[in-house]
């Protein structure tokens, strides 16, 4: 299982909260540190996460 899976995981609620947490993070965190980098990459992997359940969801009300 890759780190993205773990975001499947989290209901839509906790998966914001998550990302809310982070961004905040990383407005602390210095840019260019590497906890700063290895953490936006994490934030961009929960962007695609994001963008799926969006996709799918949008998909759901096309069909209806």
């Amino acid at each position: 299982m890759s780190d993205s899976d773990d975001f499947a995981f989290m209901d839509d609620t906790a998966l914001l909260s998550w990302r809310a947490d982070t961004r905040a993070e990383l407005e602390r965190l210095p840019p260019g540190s590497p906890g700063h980098a290895a953490l936006a990459a994490r934030y961009d992997e929960s962007t695609g996460e994001v963008n799926e359940r969006a996709r799918e969801a949008w998909a759901r009300e096309a069909a209806r």
